[in-house]
């Protein structure tokens, strides 16, 4: 399923430039064009859904599994110590 009017549906279909930095078999995620923080990263599933309450509930577990490996990854390769103690 895909909305051709979407950016996100443009992306995971290769139709627009993205630095990519997780791909799965449910979602991509890539470095947002407008980052707020360095890494910053959006993670978008490949089929088109307008909110989180729309996801079909077996994506919802996938998506957080993906949503937590892109976490680990840019913690490593940001370097992030995270937060820190009083």
């Amino acid at each position: 399923m895909n909305d051709p009017n979407c950016l996100f549906c443009q992306i995971v279909a290769g139709e627009r430039p993205a630095h990519v930095v997780l791909e799965s078999e449910h979602a991509m995620a890539f470095l947002d064009a407008r980052p707020l923080f360095p890494g910053h990263s959006l993670l978008v599933p490949r089929d088109h859904h307008e909110t989180l309450g729309d996801l079909p509930t077996p994506l919802v577990a996938e998506l957080f599994v993906d949503a937590q490996r892109l976490a680990r990854a840019m913690e490593d390769a940001m370097e992030a110590t995270g937060p820190s103690s009083p």
